[in-house]
């Protein structure tokens, strides 16, 4: 089972998922984060919640009244304004392609972290046209 990053929207007080696996991300996340605060941009972990895997790993039971981690990640969860998602992404995606930095010790994984990235900006900005807010939930 591998461990992956989704980006979800936060509409009031309900999720919603894109559902598609961000393998790369999740294996470059520590050097996207090192090209971020170099950029002088905010570090792309800052914007991942852990609900999901801590109530995977942990066995953790939902808290009384609620029937998903979805509900959960909602209520207590790490988010961003889906805005701030759409300038960071955007800036981020500027520094990768102009700067080149390779993303893996045997193969060079840049262009699927791009993709990766790519997609997940079309979702934030989709979220950002309602007002929503927007995270990466670190899923197994």
């Amino acid at each position: 089972m591998s461990t992956v990053l989704w980006a979800n929207r936060l509409d009031e007080s309900t999720v919603v998922s894109d559902e598609a696996d961000k393998p790369a991300l999740h294996r470059h996340l520590s050097r996207l984060d090192r090209v971020a605060e170099k950029a002088g941009l905010a570090p792309l972990s800052a914007w991942c919640d852990t609900t999901d895997l801590r109530f995977n790993l942990q066995d953790l039971e939902l808290p009384e009244g609620m029937t998903s981690t979805h509900e959960w990640m909602a209520a207590a969860g790490v988010w961003v304004e889906a805005d701030e998602a759409v300038r960071g992404l955007t800036a981020l995606i500027g520094v990768i392609e102009g700067q080149r930095p390779r993303f893996g010790v045997l193969r060079d994984e840049r262009e699927a972290v791009l993709a990766e990235l790519r997609e997940s900006l079309a979702f934030a900005r989709a979220a950002s046209v309602d007002g929503a807010r927007f995270n990466f939930s670190v899923v197994m």
